[in-house]
């Protein structure tokens, strides 16, 4: 029986081979609160009339995180995240995540885990790597590793077309979408080597470049897993997450933890889309079929 014929059996089979294997390599599965008390500013959230109001998650993260310890060093959770935007093929107001993090992680071992966790549910993928600055690199002549990124953000705009005074963020996003995605039917590529400046401020940035260790997997066009290992200069992260306003109340309680030592800085996390997985693995481009009962 194929993946598409009976989509509830394809989620199940995914979601126990990704239990088995992290419980085989010492995570801990943790369950967090859906409903948070912190609105994390317009359009992020979706609010729900519960004791003294509370927002639903966009995504598990911030709480897994204040969970490492010392003595709970791996720990995972999925779950269901809600996303207060229009749903289409690829979204979904309502959707399944795989969040996890780690102390002492190191990148390479962090892609390589999201790698096991889902390849074998991607048998025709062989995967590959490229480094986005790399790509800067050929294409505009600046290397990210030696020169700052401000020099960037013109050349990009003009090579998409958009207007030259929208966020570097906005125009950056954009860029890897319609350059770099869309040239990744038919394969599996993690990107990484990502420029500062994205939406990524609490992924930890090389010392001396403008490159941050984050990873995305691209699929067949389509964003399956991303991942970073954390910032651990809480003035640089700060500074970062303010400046493309992406510093908020969950944020600074992880830090606050880090502080008081509870929690280590040196830490490393990933999340996977539970539908656009099983999507991927069915060969669509659609995961409506693998959503939660929508009759309901």
């Amino acid at each position: 029986m194929s993946a598409l014929s009976d989509p509830i059996r394809t989620k199940a089979h995914v979601l126990r081979s990704l239990r088995a294997l992290l419980d085989a390599e010492d995570f801990t599965e943790l369950v967090t609160p859906v409903a948070r008390r912190a609105d994390l500013g317009p359009g992020r959230r979706a609010s729900v009339d519960l004791h003294e109001g509370r927002h639903l998650r966009a995504m598990i993260g911030p709480a897994l995180r204040v969970n490492v310890s010392a003595g709970l060093a791996r720990v995972y959770e999925i779950g269901p995240c809600f996303r207060p935007e229009p749903p289409d093929a690829l979204h979904a107001t309502e959707f399944t995540m795989l969040d996890l993090y780690a102390a002492h992680l190191a990148f390479e071992d962090l892609i390589d885990l999201a790698w096991r966790l889902v390849g074998p549910h991607l048998p025709s993928y062989t995967p590959e790597q490229l480094s986005i600055a790399g790509h800067v690199l050929d294409e505009f002549g600046i290397d990210l590793r030696t020169e700052p990124v401000s020099g960037l953000h013109p050349l990009m705009a003009a090579r998409i077309g958009a207007d030259q005074s929208e966020p570097f963020r906005d125009v950056l996003g954009r860029y890897i979408a319609l350059e770099l995605e869309t040239n990744t039917n038919g394969r599996a590529v993690f990107l990484t080597d990502y420029p500062t400046g994205g939406d990524e401020p609490c992924a930890r940035l090389t010392p001396g470049t403008a490159v941050l260790e984050r990873f995305e997997l691209i699929v067949d066009g389509i964003e399956i897993v991303h991942g970073y290992t954390d910032e651990t200069d809480r003035a640089a992260f700060t500074e970062r997450a303010k400046a493309v306003g992406l510093y908020d109340d969950e944020q600074r309680l992880a830090q606050e933890a880090i502080e008081t030592g509870t929690v280590p800085a040196d830490t490393a996390g990933l999340g996977v889309g539970i539908e656009r997985l099983c999507a991927a693995s069915a060969g669509l481009r659609d995961i409506t079929p693998f959503l939660q009962s929508p009759q309901f």
